[in-house]
C-alpha cells in the first residue's frame, strides 16, 4: 500500500479505537463529531478503488470496524434504554408533585 494512503487507512482505524474509547466516558457528543469525521475520511480513502494488494489488509481493518460499530451500537442502544427509563421516572415524579399540589390547594 503506498505510504500516504497506509496513514490515512491507519488514521481512519485509530479514529474507530478513539470511538471506543469516548464510549467507555460516555461522550456521545465527541462521539457523534468524530464519527461524522470518520465517515469522510473512509468516503476519502475508498474514492479510490481497493488495489489487489491493499485487499487483505483493507479487509482486516473493515472486519475490525464493523465489529467496533456492533459494539457502539450496542452500548449505544443501552443508553438510549436507561435515558428513556430515566424520563419516565421523571415524568411521573412531576405527575405525583402535581397531583400532590392539588391536595394542598
Amino acid at each position: 500500500m503506498h505510504q500516504q494512503r497506509q496513514q490515512k487507512w491507519q488514521n481512519i482505524l485509530q479514529i474507530t479505537e478513539q470511538l471506543q474509547a469516548l464510549s467507555v466516558d460516555e461522550n456521545w457528543s465527541a462521539m457523534t463529531e468524530l464519527e461524522t469525521e470518520r465517515q469522510a475520511k473512509l468516503e476519502d480513502f475508498f474514492s479510490v478503488p481497493v488495489s489487489e494488494s491493499e485487499a487483505e489488509e483493507v479487509g482486516q481493518g473493515i472486519r475490525h470496524i464493523l465489529a467496533s460499530d456492533k459494539q457502539l451500537i450496542q452500548k449505544g442502544q443501552i443508553e438510549q434504554k436507561k435515558m428513556s427509563t430515566e424520563v419516565q421516572k421523571i415524568n411521573i415524579g412531576k405527575r405525583a408533585i402535581k397531583a400532590y399540589g392539588h391536595f394542598q390547594e
